[in-house]
């Protein structure tokens, strides 16, 4: 039997019934009336010389021979749409536009998952201070934006992707070399290290001074140190043995792990910012593949981030 434009039409029907297992509903998922796809699959019925489906007073029930053609119309038009999909999306790679810090601790080691994943969209992934308006993103040279901020975005299709926290991070040698902050009793001789902008408008050892506040207040007095317009550039300082970090547990979590830093007091508070996913066309098939994969990865590293955290207390 040819697959002339009836048939294909008809296993279109055959395949919303056999999925719903109702005619009307079949029926209501294509705008046909409930007649016209009875009348298409009686039609393929006797065309393919047997019955697909036993019919029941309130429901349908699959003969075995429509199982099995259901199973292969099913995999068919699936694959038909992805290809039909694919093929209708745009050529030019996806602009990720990136803060530095986040891009190279974080997303950058994990885009190799994503190319393997979706080998059929490109990205390009730019990290820069860039400041965006918060009110539009209309810019040709960006598809999807991450920021790490404090505010809401009014206009903007905006997604919070991931809640941050703050830790104090040092060198297991640093901590030898300074008992009494290995032993939290005083900051004597400690130098702090600090992000000079964790974000635009960001008030002067923000982060530092969010975690004093909520656990040694008495301990403002140490603010002063080193400022750096990177924060991969003060863990660098602390990887160096140079002092201690106010460390974003994304950007510092795989350091942990690996023992090259220490969550020097084993208390994390949550911090003023949290990580945003700006799209300036959220319709862009591209953009909802990406966005899709960077939300599960903001969701499995959470999972894993809050069980450290809860086993470090």
């Amino acid at each position: 039997m040819q697959l002339d434009s009836s048939i294909l039409g008809a296993l279109r029907c055959f395949e919303a019934a056999g999925r719903l297992l109702s005619f009307t509903k079949a029926a209501e998922s294509l705008n046909f009336t409930q007649s016209a796809v009875s009348q298409q699959i009686r039609h393929l019925e006797d065309r393919l010389g047997y019955v697909l489906f036993v019919r029941q007073p309130r429901s349908l029930k699959l003969t075995p021979q429509g199982e099995a053609l259901f199973q292969t119309t099913t995999r068919a038009l699936h694959d038909i749409q992805q290809t039909i999909q694919r093929l209708g999306m745009p050529n030019a790679p996806l602009q990720v536009n990136c803060l530095p810090s986040f891009a190279l601790q974080w997303l950058m080691p994990r885009l190799t998952d994503f190319h393997r994943e979706q080998p059929d969209v490109s990205v390009r992934l730019k990290a820069e201070f860039q400041a965006l308006d918060r009110q539009s993103m209309d810019t040709e040279d960006i598809d999807v934006a991450v920021r790490y901020d404090p505010v809401r975005y009014s206009r903007l299709h905006a997604d919070v992707l991931l809640d941050e926290y703050l830790i104090p991070v040092a060198t297991p040698k640093y901590l030898a070399e300074h008992r009494e902050l290995a032993e939290g009793t005083s900051l004597d001789g400690v130098v702090l290290l600090h992000d000079a902008s964790p974000w635009v408008g960001a008030a002067e050892f923000v982060e530092w001074r969010t975690w004093l506040e909520a656990f040694h207040p008495t301990w403002m007095a140490h603010l002063e140190g080193p400022q750096f317009n990177l924060s991969s550039l003060a863990i660098g300082a602390a990887l160096n043995h140079q002092g201690v970090a106010m460390g974003r547990t994304a950007l510092v979590y795989d350091e942990i792990r690996s023992g090259r830093l220490v969550n020097v007091f084993r208390q994390h508070v949550r911090a003023p910012a949290r990580y945003m996913l700006l799209s300036r066309n959220p319709d862009d098939r591209r953009v909802t593949i990406f966005s899709a994969w960077l939300k599960a990865e903001c969701a499995r590293f959470d999972a894993m981030r809050m069980e450290t955290l809860s086993r470090d207390r």
